[in-house]
């Protein structure tokens, strides 16, 4: 009977997530919105079918540790760096306001102790890492500049969430809140220093003997072993569960073996997630919402409002165009997961009042379910936004002021040209890309790439974007008609140019180098990566960079499509399009920015 009462829940909310899963993919909706409302459905509130017990809090705790892996598995010390504008600049102000903000709300309307108060304010500064990367995943942004931005507000607010977490239990008990925060720094710094070493000389050498076997199962039960380990052993010394997994995480993302891990878990993990969003539609309590929806509904305008309203003044400070303004306050002004998990420690939510902690937690859910609904409106506000321009946009960093001159000239924003577009700007080196089709040049306008919208076979469009002064010009949507038309006058004009092309096959390949460019095969992991590698050798970047920069671009690659493989062998051949060849729209619309 007892091995009966374990198995239900497991086997119910396996089900649950099956047909969720399928339910908004049919919809095209976020599985999170099917989670919670699942949640709802299945908990004491709806049908009660689940009961909330241990094994449903053991799942979700779970779900929350493979999560902290998987976040650890991407900041490694070099994305930091990669990340620091953002990551050392919008992401601690936004915090800082934000909590500080939120916290002075909770204790003034609801008369909180400053201590609880801070920790429930910091918790829901912190936006969700699920709600956000999905998001970002649909509109296909996660490597964009946009995203970049998000990731490293997301990565600051998960480490923060690691320290709340660890010290949330303090803030209730006698001992003072700093001193429970300086006691979890230090227990925290000499868990990463074992961490480190572990990792180095243990988890490396294994992991490097296992490969000889040629055997992915190995590493899928290594991984699982690393997690779980690492989390019981931080829970021992008195740290959380999630600090284990976010170490190993970290520590793992400076092997060669990362991708891989990611790879091999992800069923895991995405499982164990979906596990914790349908147990937390379970806690919320409807009845009590019902009761006090007017307190709910403006505590969820407020809350969002002023998140937004903190997270797009600094974008705006921070120079950024106003599509990424309107992108990133809309995606994360939600609560977290986060949040949940540190109002539902029994001393946080008995120092608040249930009262309290049942508005919060139907507050953030109603945030994260709505998120996602509005966030397709929001993007499509966007792109209005981006219509608006006149042809070329803003550089968030200031490096690609399109008056300048530029060094490199893509033709093309498809995802050949997004990879180029993503190397140049890692590397800080100044691009401009062009675009004849409206929805492409939109599209990559409003994932924060530098692109002007325009007929590339228009020799004026190239004098007027800066060409004769470029060294390289990447062609990531050739035709080979008026390439071969073209090439005659460009060689003339443009002696010293070099020419890269993208290509389907090697057939396409020698037309091309016939002509005089050097041609890339458009496939791969990510599409692109070749010629991208091969340029930035042209212009001078060490190899080092050149192979971490590549790493983190199949990584993330690999990430968004789960099935794709390193060897990737299919190429854009719906890419191969009429770009080079303007419809009446393009002509009318080229001729207002020459």
């Amino acid at each position: 009977m007892h091995t009966l009462e374990l198995l239900t829940p497991t086997a119910i909310l396996l089900s649950a997530g099956f047909f969720v899963i399928l339910t908004c993919r049919l919809l095209k909706l976020s599985p999170i919105i099917g989670f919670l409302l699942a949640g709802l459905v299945l908990g004491p509130w709806g049908f009660n079918v689940i009961e909330d017990n241990e094994t449903t809090h053991l799942l979700a705790e779970m779900g929350v540790v493979f999560l902290l892996f998987d976040i650890g598995l991407h900041f490694s010390m070099k994305s930091a760096w990669k990340l620091r504008r953002d990551l050392f600049g919008i992401a601690p102000l936004q915090m800082l306001i934000t909590g500080i903000l939120l916290a002075f709300a909770l204790s003034f309307v609801f008369d909180v102790r400053s201590d609880f108060a801070l920790v429930a304010g910091f918790a829901l500064a912190i936006s969700s890492t699920a709600v956000v990367m999905q998001i970002l995943a649909d509109l296909k942004q996660t490597e964009s500049p946009v995203g970049g931005t998000a990731k490293s507000v997301l990565i600051f607010q998960d480490v923060i969430a690691v320290f709340l977490l660890i010290f949330a239990d303090a803030a209730g008990g006698e001992t003072a809140l700093v001193t429970a925060i300086g006691s979890a720094l230090v227990k925290t710094v000499l868990a990463l220093g074992a961490a480190i070493l572990i990792g180095q000389y243990v988890l490396t050498p294994l992991m490097r003997m296992i490969t000889k076997y040629d055997d992915p199962e190995m590493f899928t039960v290594l991984g699982l072993v690393i997690v779980m380990l690492t989390a019981l052993a931080t829970d021992s010394v008195g740290l959380s569960l999630t600090l284990g997994a976010f170490l190993a995480g970290m520590v793992l993302a400076e092997t060669p073996f990362r991708i891989l891990l990611q790879n091999e878990l992800r069923p895991f993990r995405s499982l164990l997630v979906a596990f914790f969003f349908i147990t937390i539609g379970m806690q919320i309590d409807v009845p009590t919402i019902i009761e006090n929806m007017h307190i709910v509904l403006a505590m969820l305008i407020m809350f969002t409002t002023l998140k937004a309203a903190v997270i797009g003044a600094l974008i705006y400070i921070f120079g950024r165009p106003t599509h990424h303004i309107l992108q990133l306050s809309f995606m994360m002004a939600q609560g977290s997961e986060f949040a949940l998990v540190l109002l539902s420690i029994a001393t946080i939510s008995g120092g608040l009042g249930n009262f309290i902690t049942q508005q919060l937690i139907a507050t953030i859910a109603l945030s994260m379910l709505v998120t996602p609904l509005i966030s397709g409106y929001i993007y499509r506000w966007s792109l209005q936004v981006c219509d608006t321009l006149q042809g070329i946009t803003n550089c968030p960093s200031g490096n690609n002021n399109p008056t300048q001159k530029q060094p490199v000239f893509i033709v093309g924003m498809n995802e050949v040209g997004k990879t180029l577009a993503r190397a140049f700007r890692a590397h800080n080196i100044p691009y401009i890309a062009v675009d004849s089709r409206r929805q492409r040049f939109l599209e990559a306008t409003a994932a924060g790439y530098i692109v002007a919208f325009g007929q590339p076979s228009d020799l004026r469009f190239w004098h007027t974007l800066g060409v004769r002064e470029a060294k390289a010009m990447c062609i990531a949507t050739p035709r080979y008609e008026v390439t071969r038309d073209l090439a005659p006058i460009v060689k003339k004009l443009y002696p010293d140019l070099k020419r890269y092309a993208a290509v389907s096959d090697s057939a396409e390949g020698v037309r091309f180098a016939a002509l005089g460019l050097i041609p890339f095969h458009n496939n791969g992991a990510p599409p692109g990566l070749e010629m991208a590698c091969h340029i930035l050798r042209e212009f001078g970047m060490n190899e080092d960079q050149i192979s971490l920069w590549s790493e983190d671009e199949q990584s993330a690659y690999l990430a968004a499509n789960p099935g794709a493989s390193l060897d990737l062998t299919h190429a854009e051949d719906d890419d191969h399009d009429e770009d080079l060849e303007p419809g009446d729209d393009d002509l009318s619309k080229q001729e207002k920015i020459a």
